[in-house]
């Protein structure tokens, strides 16, 4: 109910700002306050026009993966458009049906440029299940500035920002595979002038991906970070420091990849990861270590780590091993479709998969009630 209320108050705040827009000759008043923190609280009077009182735009305080940045320089410069990437139409092209099977795919997006009111930039993953993830190269977003396009797509706006996750992780905003609470940040990080650009990318980014209303959240926007771009290498993967793990660290990893284990000190092997270069608010991100583990005796030296609210994900990249190969390694057994590989162990579930050509093992954990 409390997602809701705050849903409903920020919809009211776009809403308004729309209609100034597409109805600027009516007497409407639309005002904003610059907060310590760089936020922006939004007020909109309406009073005139509907003889309603003055709503406030709520804000919250701003989780750590949603925090405001400053905002960029002006961009000349702008990568492909949406059009040519894996988004394009991606809804369209795997509609929700209205069961468990159609909850993925699922995407998450990180703004990296706001400085234009025409086009904005950004990053994304794609989630085609709770296990395999996709990162998305940087691309734009173009839109029309118009007041039909805006009138044409309130609609769709509209549902967008009321959707409720079936499940969610609350207000930890994350690129998944888990949806928060809101569709988007209830703090942005720029003023009165860039409301109408965030309804125009918001509306334009529905229109390119083919979202549709109905579906459990399978689309949201993380927050805003011009540095994420510069993170994100072609692949994806992060490249390790040249500095090895521990022992320690290593056994504890190879236990964890291997769904055998996870340590109460599992924190340990986590601090290694993250002079490594692994960030654990990027989601099942992979890093390449400079020294390889042995997962049911395979190498890896390309591993993933994901931890959302009770679940964990451990993620090996097996490249120039065949799926055949994992199976009979890991004593996987062929499910009910006929077509997927996995088993249950005492602490998780281990999957078989592929992601980018290479053949992956992943664990896992609802660690809600477990030790680590």
């Amino acid at each position: 109910m409390i997602g809701k209320r705050r849903g409903v108050w920020m919809w009211r705040g776009l809403s308004a700002l729309g209609a100034a827009f597409m109805f600027s000759g009516l007497s409407g008043c639309v005002t904003t306050q610059q907060q310590p923190d760089g936020s922006t609280k939004v007020k909109v009077s309406l009073a005139d026009v509907l003889g309603a009182k003055p709503q406030p735009l709520v804000t919250a305080p701003a989780p750590a993966t949603a925090a405001a940045s400053a905002e960029p320089k002006p961009n000349t410069t702008l990568p492909p458009s949406i059009r040519t990437s894996v988004l394009a139409s991606l809804f369209a092209k795997h509609p929700y049906d209205g069961t468990p099977k159609t909850y993925f795919p699922r995407v998450s997006v990180i703004v990296t440029d706001w400085s234009r009111n025409d086009c904005w930039s950004a990053v994304a993953t794609i989630w085609w299940s709770k296990a395999r993830s996709e990162s998305v190269a940087p691309f734009s977003v173009c839109w029309e500035q118009s007041v039909g396009f805006a009138v044409n797509n309130a609609a769709n706006l509209h549902l967008f920002m009321q959707q409720m996750a079936v499940e969610h992780s609350g207000n930890v905003r994350t690129t998944g595979p888990k949806p928060p609470m809101l569709a988007v940040p209830d703090r942005q990080p720029f003023g009165e002038s860039k409301q109408l650009a965030f309804q125009g990318f918001i509306e334009q980014l529905l229109l390119d991906t083919g979202w549709q209303a109905g579906a459990p959240t399978h689309l949201w926007l993380v927050g805003y970070d011009p540095n994420a771009a510069k993170a994100a290498p072609a692949d994806a993967t992060a490249r390790a420091s040249n500095k090895p793990l521990d022992g320690k660290a290593r056994a504890l990893l190879e236990q964890a990849l291997a769904c055998t284990a996870i340590g109460k000190r599992f924190d340990f092997a986590e601090s290694a990861l993250k002079q490594a270069g692994w960030r654990p608010d990027h989601g099942v991100s992979p890093i390449t270590l400079p020294e390889p583990l042995k997962v049911f005796g395979l190498d890896t030296s390309k591993i993933a780590i994901s931890r959302d609210g009770g679940e964990q994900t451990y993620r090996s990249f097996l490249p120039g091993v065949n799926s055949q190969q994992v199976v009979k390694a890991a004593s996987l057994k062929l499910g009910k479709d006929g077509k997927s590989y996995g088993r249950a162990t005492k602490l998780g579930v281990l999957t078989l998969g592929t992601e980018n050509g290479e053949t992956t093992l992943t664990c896992t954990v609802d660690a809600e009630g477990s030790e680590g």
